[in-house]
This record gives C-alpha cells, sequence and structure tokens, in this order.
C-alpha cells in the first residue's frame, strides 16, 4: 500500500508510488516529458491536453497494479489556466517563465506597488503573480471576462480532472495576488475589485493536505486502480522540498535547478522586494524564498559552448575545480543569463574586460566568482540571523556546489534527491 506521488514541472512530470509509512518509492521514478511552448515572444506556456496525458501516462505506469490509498500533487507555481462553464480551457497553462504581462505588473508596480507588496508578501511580478498575467490577457481581449467561469492554479485544475471538485492551497493562492499574507485562508475582496476578478470564479482556499475528492470511477478503471483514493491538494514544489527536508526554523533549503533558490520556514513573516513571501501551504508557516540567477543550466550552457571536448564528469569535476582557483580580470556582471524572477523588467547577462587574450577557463572562472557573489546575495536577502542549524541541497549539483561554497563546511550538510517528490509524503501525516 502507498501513496502516489505526482510532482509536476515546466518541463515533465515525476511520479512513483511512496511507500507507508516511510515514504520511499516502492519502484522507479517514472518520468515524462511535454514541450515548454513560446507561441509568441515572451510566452512561456504549456498545452493543457498535452499535460495531462503526460501526468496520467506517468500515473498509470508508477501504479502497476499497486494498491494506492491516496493521491498528492506537487506543482510549479504559478501554473495559470482559465476554464468557461463548461470546464473547457480558455487559456492554456501559463507559467511563471510567461513575461507578457509586464505592461500590467508595470502600471500595477506605478500605481500601489508598496501596497501591494506589504498586503500580498511579493511584487506583482509578471510571471510570478498571476492576476498581473489576468489582467494584461483582458488588457489584449475584453471578452475574456465575460466568457470566464473558473481562475485556477495547476493544483486546483489537476485535483479538477483527478475527482470533479477543487481547490487550491494558501502558498498557491499568495502566488495568484488576491490574498493578503494577514489572512492567508481567504480570497482578498479589495484585491479581486481592484483587478476585476469575481470570487466565485476561485477554488476555495484549503490546507494542502486537505483531500479534495476521491478518485472519479473512469480515471479509477483507466489506472487500473481496484478502489477510489482520496486526493490531496497538493503544494508548489519549493513548498514539497521544504516538507521533504522536514526543515525548521534556522535551516536552509538550498535548490539547485534552472536559477538557484534558497527558502527558510518562519512564523515571523516580512515581506521584502527582494524575495518572495508565502504561506507554506501546510500548516500554519511561512516562507522566505530568494534567487541566485546563476544556477546549474548555467554551467551546463557553458559547457556546451565553450567545452563541448570534455564529458561531463570531467568538466563538473576537474574542470570547475580548476577554475575555481583561477585568477582572471574577466567579470559576468549582470549575471542574469536566465533574467531576474524578482523584478519586473527584463535583465540580462555580459561578460566584461574581455580582451584577445581571454580564454575560456577566464570565461568559467568569471562565471563561478558571480555564482558565489549570487550566492552571498541571495543569503543576505533571507534575512536569517544566527545560528544556522542546517542546510539541505537538493536538485543536482551537490557535488561541484561544496566545492563552490567551502563555508558550507562550517556546517551541517544533508542531501535530498528528489525532494520536491519525496515532499509529498508529508499530505498525507
Amino acid at each position: 500500500m502507498g501513496w502516489l506521488a505526482l510532482d509536476v514541472g515546466t518541463s515533465g512530470v515525476k511520479a512513483a508510488v511512496l511507500e507507508e509509512p516511510s515514504g520511499q518509492p516502492l519502484s522507479p521514478i517514472i518520468k515524462r516529458s511535454y514541450p515548454l511552448e513560446q507561441p509568441e515572444p515572451l510566452a512561456m506556456v504549456i498545452q493543457p491536453d498535452r499535460l495531462w496525458t503526460e501526468v496520467i501516462s506517468a500515473a498509470r505506469e508508477a501504479i502497476q497494479g499497486q494498491a494506492v490509498s491516496g493521491v498528492g500533487f506537487s506543482v510549479f507555481s504559478p501554473g495559470f489556466i482559465l476554464l468557461d462553464a463548461h470546464h473547457q480551457p480558455l487559456t492554456p497553462i501559463i507559467t511563471h517563465l510567461d513575461r507578457r504581462a509586464r505592461p500590467a505588473a508595470r502600471k500595477v508596480w506605478s500605481e500601489s506597488g508598496q501596497e501591494f507588496l506589504d498586503a500580498n508578501g511579493n511584487k506583482p511580478l509578471p510571471g510570478g503573480i498571476s492576476v498581473m498575467v489576468w489582467m494584461q490577457l483582458k488588457a489584449m481581449d475584453p471578452s475574456l471576462s465575460r466568457r470566464v467561469r473558473h481562475y485556477f492554479h495547476l493544483n486546483s485544475w489537476l485535483a479538477w480532472k483527478w475527482t470533479g471538485e477543487t481547490a487550491i492551497d494558501p502558498g498557491n493562492a499568495c502566488f495568484a495576488g488576491l490574498t493578503e499574507w494577514r489572512q492567508p485562508g481567504q480570497w482578498s475582496q479589495r484585491w479581486c475589485d481592484a483587478f476585476g476578478v469575481e470570487q466565485e470564479w476561485l477554488p476555495p482556499i484549503r490546507d494542502g493536505g486537505f483531500t479534495v475528492g476521491d478518485v472519479h470511477p473512469a480515471l479509477m478503471r483507466e489506472l487500473g486502480l481496484s478502489q477510489a483514493p482520496p486526493v490531496k491538494i497538493g503544494l508548489a514544489d519549493t513548498s514539497s522540498a521544504l516538507c521533504a527536508a522536514a526543515l525548521v526554523e534556522q535551516e536552509i533549503l538550498h535548490v539547485v535547478g534552472t536559477t538557484q533558490v534558497l527558502a527558510i520556514r518562519t512564523r515571523h513573516p516580512v515581506p521584502s522586494p527582494h524575495r518572495l513571501t508565502r504561506p507554506l501551504g501546510l500548516g500554519s508557516d511561512f516562507m522566505h524564498v530568494t534567487h541566485n540567477p546563476i544556477g546549474g543550466v548555467a554551467l551546463d550552457w557553458l559547457h556546451q559552448l565553450c567545452f563541448r571536448d570534455q564529458s561531463a564528469s570531467h568538466f563538473y569535476s576537474d574542470t570547475l575545480r580548476q577554475a575555481l582557483q583561477r585568477s582572471t580580470e574577466v567579470q559576468f556582471d549582470p549575471p542574469f543569463l536566465g533574467g531576474d524572477r524578482l523584478e519586473i523588467e527584463a535583465r540580462h547577462a555580459a561578460f566584461q574586460n574581455l580582451n584577445l587574450a581571454v580564454d575560456r577557463m577566464d570565461l568559467l572562472a568569471a562565471l563561478l566568482q558571480a555564482m558565489r557573489r549570487g550566492h552571498e546575495q541571495a543569503w543576505s536577502h533571507l534575512d536569517l540571523k544566527p545560528p544556522i542549524q542546517r542546510i539541505v541541497l537538493t536538485g543536482g549539483g551537490e557535488q561541484w556546489m561544496r566545492a563552490l561554497l567551502p563555508q558550507y563546511d562550517a556546517f551541517d550538510v544533508q542531501h535530498i534527491h528528489q525532494a520536491s517528490l519525496m515532499g509529498i509524503k508529508a499530505l498525507f501525516e
């Protein structure tokens, strides 16, 4: 007997049946991918039908006749989708990487930015706060207000597809931009009125461990289930990873991915323009989340650009160690290869002090130095007071990360594989 865990990301889904009560996978983790599409400049979307097909395919293979006592989700957030009265999609799933809402975000920031930040806990980010996307879509197509009946994030939509019922956890609700952090369990009439969102469009806000309903019979038969297990609404992926690490205050989660994420758990949230502040989504605690814009994909990029003759294992061991010891005048500044998730305006990257004597090791050394600086800045924006009890690394890159950040040797550093998937266990505890 186990729990079916589904970790739904921007490029694919991971599925596994987790053993009760250990939470360890009973069989290999199943992975299915789907394309992140760019139908126009600045757009980053996923087609709902394609995502759903791969989620069900992964779930079916993960189950393989095993008894399932519950289903839970971890999702990227926000994954924004509007539906009509018949629950048919009016939009694709619009990801947090989408930047078409910059005009709307710019307008809100100029007119009521500090008020929005103080109330919501976050800046009006063009992809990171879904109501900014709503404002932009409505400006482009005024008829949308007449057709929309459901304003969902990804776990709300998945819950409806699995059970015919829906809800949203407080963390995802916060990223809608329609709540106030001091009252995380309810929608804000003030912000709904300000942005033209009808409260009846919105799902009820429930704790991430809330049972939305049971798997409906047709899907139960499709998955080969002999009984209909209950479905939990679930959490945003960073929240799930924090739960997998069982972090308490004075401990840090360090996720190495497209960007690098530092997150802490707190009972005393303080909004800041330099970080994200939101409910954990499970229980009453909150999170502070900061970003280092130089993540593992930056090293992947430079590997393919300049070191393609080297294997990945050689590049990420010997070559990185050599580059960390190299002194160079080259600067990688500004460092925003993947943009800046905490800013409204576009930000880019540049190498400086280049000349004909510069070689590829200089570029790599400059990139690693900038990664260190980005880490120091992200750490400072957590506003965490010492002593630090523990650091948990996840997302890959654990080996070279210890070489990059020798200060981590002073802490108890632990590693968790597939943390956002493994954290789904917490929904059932």
